[in-house]
């Protein structure tokens, strides 16, 4: 009969227990996958393929125009147009708002030595 140590018994212990709590934890973290979406998508019903509420797109356009005076200062002009359209669900337009700014900056000629 082979006797073991007190320390041998003690290290035996430890590995198998990092060994047990290793494996609870490696189901749960290395291969977690994110569960399918697919029962989800079959769930939803076929007679919703209009949108339900109202929907907004926003365009913007932006137009920048430099222009040189006859001092030798460049003014810029830059003209932002802003258009929010909301629709109901059968597509027509329910609210169109057009917003404009437009913004002028007069820059010193530049130096040419």
């Amino acid at each position: 009969m082979t006797r073991t140590s007190l320390t041998q018994r003690l290290a035996l212990l430890g590995a198998s227990g990092a060994l047990a709590a290793g494996g609870a934890l490696l189901p749960t973290s290395a291969f977690a996958a994110p569960a399918p979406q697919v029962a989800a998508v079959q769930a939803a019903p076929d007679h919703q393929a209009h949108p339900v509420g109202t929907t907004t797109t926003t365009r913007i356009e932006t137009q920048t125009v430099k222009r040189t005076l006859s001092d030798g200062r460049v003014k810029v002009t830059t003209t932002k147009t802003v258009t929010k359209t909301t629709r109901n669900h059968h597509g027509q337009v329910v609210k169109k708002t057009i917003t404009k700014t437009v913004t002028t900056r007069i820059l010193p000629a530049p130096d040419d030595d």
